[in-house]
């Protein structure tokens, strides 16, 4: 990724908060010009952008990268008027619809092309929003869980593959997929409404 040669010169600092540190705390940490944490922030959803631009608009690799600058300078000049005013993934989804549009208008793509385009944009979205909810969700688990779902299930390696490779024994593996997993469950889960009052 080249979006660091786009970018204006940051002060050099020193990253304040953990490698799980929530968004709002990376952009915190943006604010009082971490650089590394300016990195952090970028490389997490870099793979989002990407995604949203060739999966949800069609755009080829190249035209991808060009949005994914437009993003990053965008978000650089954009954070301090967000300054953690609601979440951030929102604001940054609107970022990259904006900026993927912008290129799609320069591009002279046809009003009723984009008009169709834009009903398939938004349910590819979706499915990928879901994916990082998943993905943020399993992070936010935290060792061992996040690793050996990761393994499993984003690596594709069998329970004997994950076994060795944290070098625990299979019947470990199985248990704690099956704990893990439901607490995965559990995170994903929205919690009910409440029952409305009966007089």
């Amino acid at each position: 990724m080249t979006y660091a040669t786009h970018m204006p010169k940051r002060r050099a600092g020193v990253l304040t908060v953990g490698a799980a540190a929530s968004d709002e705390q990376l952009v915190a940490a943006c604010l009082e010009g971490d650089d590394r944490a300016w990195t952090e922030l970028i490389e997490r959803y870099a793979g989002y952008v990407f995604a949203v631009a060739t999966r949800a608009f069609g755009l080829e690799a190249a035209a991808a990268d060009e949005v994914f600058q437009d993003v990053c300078v965008r978000v650089y000049e954009g954070l301090p008027g967000f300054a953690g005013r609601g979440e951030f993934r929102s604001w940054l989804r609107a970022v990259v619809l904006s900026a993927a549009r912008e290129h799609l208008r320069r591009e002279a793509r046809r009003p009723e092309q984009a008009q169709a385009d834009d009903r398939g944009t938004e349910v590819a979205i979706v499915e990928l929003e879901v994916a990082l909810d998943v993905r943020s969700a399993v992070s936010a688990l935290g060792e061992p869980c996040s690793g050996t779902i990761r393994l499993y299930f984003f690596g594709n390696l069998t329970q004997a593959e994950v076994a060795s490779a944290l070098g625990v024994p299979p019947g470990t593996v199985a248990a704690r997929l099956s704990r893990c997993l439901k607490r995965l469950r559990d995170a994903l889960q929205e919690p009910e409404p409440p029952e409305a009052s009966r007089g």
